[in-house]
């Protein structure tokens, strides 16, 4: 399974403000630099695979306040819902 979303430009500067240099860093960096990797950047296209439908709500929800979880609501709210994508 796998969701289309367009990014508004607003979306795409919430994601990028993440430093690519910091994949290696942990599951939400990595996420977070891997989406940004998958952009297509001239249409705002993201195809999101079932592991990113999966990963962005745990990372929006499960774990502790450290910022990316606003970031991931500010991209992907609008796509998957207030819940991310999780329940549906």
């Amino acid at each position: 399974m796998s969701k289309l979303v367009v990014l508004s430009p607003q979306e795409i500067e919430n994601l990028d403000r993440q430093d690519p240099g910091t994949r290696r860093d942990g599951g939400w960096q990595s996420l977070l630099v891997g989406l940004q990797q998958k952009l297509n950047r001239a249409t705002g296209e993201l195809t999101l695979n079932e592991g990113d439908l999966e990963h962005i709500p745990r990372y929006a929800f499960d774990y502790g306040n450290g910022g990316w979880e606003s970031r991931l609501r500010g991209v992907f709210e609008q796509h998957l819902g207030a819940s991310l994508g999780r329940g549906t």
